[in-house]
Order: C-alpha cells, then structure tokens, then sequence
C-alpha cells in the first residue's frame, strides 16, 4: 500500500511538472505581442518621430497593460492590413469597424471608440440639399482611397473619387472645388484643427446614419485569438471602470464627441 501511495504521488507530481510549464508558456509566448495600426487621428497617430499615439492606441495599450500584457504597435497599408489578417500572417490591428465580408476572418473585440461619418464640406457651401445619406448622389464626393467607407460608398452606387489622405481631402473641398469630403467626424475636426482650417469647414451629418463603432480586430487563424480577445475585453472593462479610458478620450476629443456605448 505504501508503495502504492509512493508511485501515486510521483505520478501525480509529473503531470504537474508537464502540464503546468505548458499553461504558464502558452501565456508567456504571446507577450509581447504586435498589433497593426494607420494614421488615423484622432484613434492612431504615427508621430514624426515613429512613436504611436491616439485614443485607441492609449486604450488598447492600457486596456491589455491592466492583464499585464505587453504590446507595441507597427504600421502597413490599410489593404495589406486586412490581407495579412485574412490569412493569419499577423495578429490583429486597432480601429476596425464590423463589415459583413470580414466576419469571416476577423474576431472583434468589444468596442473601444466610436465614429460618426458625416459629409465634410466648406463652411460657405450650401449644405440644404443633403439630408439622407442617398442625398451624396446629388454632390461630387471624395472619400481615403482604400478605407472601409468607401467600400461603403460603392456598395450604395455613391459615385465618388478617391483621396489619399485626410488631410487631401479637406484640401478638396476647401481648394478644388469637391463639394464633399466623406469620412469620420471626429478625425476630420482633429486634422482640421491641426492644418488652422477648422472655421472653414462644417460637417453635415445624415439623418438614416448610426455611428460607427471601432474594435481591435484578431485575425481567427491566429491561436492565440480567443485567449488575447478574452483577456483585452477584460482589460476594457478595467479601465472604464477606473476612469483611465474616459482621461484617454477627454485627451483627444471633445467633450461634445465622447459617446457612451
């Protein structure tokens, strides 16, 4: 008996020296991990000197540093982005909104910010006749080459031209003679108020429009994708509930753009 009592400890003592060094690794190998990012500001801003800010990435950097998971961020094209994600070759970026053809491949967060898209115009423009998204037919639209909102366009048969930038597109209402600039709110304010420009523009909002909702979107074939959602989810939850997200948005934002969701 006794020696039957021996072996059973010693076997009882190698499953523990097997299992328990594999469950502390498989947390260990996804810090620190690396997540994806473009310049969006006022969510993602890539400073001149490479260095990442913004409201989402303070959020996403705090939301995961409350679980103790460490992160660091890189840039690509938007379309490469989405490519890599689709086929597993990186993890998941930040400020990405649900679009029926990435279901598929992507598993979102909970959602840390939010966006409104409006009808960027110039302030003496007249903005009467535009009511209801369908009204963009009625105007020569601009809208960033590539992004989820022209996909959006499109998809409404919006006849539009593209732009590279935020900032291009504010140039070409103001200086071109576009009659609107298609994109967020919030973003458009932030880079007009950066360029001087923020009197000369009005943002026009569509009466049939919700807003738009960002989340940190992991690519499904990554392995690590349900524990890092779980794990972020729960981080978001920390730091709204400590005050660390609403100092983060207030950083960045108006008082009059903070939504509650």
């Amino acid at each position: 008996m006794r020696c039957f009592k021996s072996e059973f400890y010693s076997f009882a003592a190698l499953i523990l020296f097997l299992f328990i060094p594999a469950a502390q690794s498989a947390e260990q190998q996804v810090e620190p991990i690396t997540l994806y990012t473009v310049n969006y500001p006022p969510y993602s801003i890539i400073r001149s000197d490479g260095a990442f800010e913004g409201v989402d990435v303070d959020v996403v950097r705090a939301a995961f540093l409350a679980v103790g998971i460490n992160i660091h961020f890189k840039t690509a094209p938007w379309k490469r982005i989405l490519k890599n994600i689709q086929h597993g070759y990186i993890l998941a970026s930040i400020t990405c909104s649900k679009r029926p053809d990435r279901s598929a491949y992507i598993k979102y967060s909970d959602p840390i910010s939010v966006a409104n898209q409006v009808a960027v115009m110039a302030s003496a423009s007249d903005a009467s006749a535009l009511v209801k998204f369908s009204d963009l037919n009625k105007f020569e639209v601009t809208v960033v080459d590539g992004w989820g909102i022209e996909k959006e366009l499109t998809d409404s048969g919006i006849e539009h031209t593209t732009t590279p930038s935020i900032s291009s597109g504010i140039n070409a209402v103001l200086n071109r003679g576009v009659d609107v600039f298609y994109n967020g709110d919030a973003a458009t304010l932030f880079v007009a108020k950066k360029l001087g420009v923020q009197d000369q523009i009005k943002i026009k909002h569509f009466v049939d429009r919700e807003a738009t909702l960002f989340h940190l979107c992991f690519s499904k074939k990554n392995h690590n994708t349900e524990y890092l959602v779980h794990q972020f989810n729960k981080g978001l939850k920390v730091i709204k509930k400590n005050g660390t997200y609403q100092a983060i948005y207030e950083k960045y934002l108006s008082s009059n753009l903070i939504t509650n969701y």
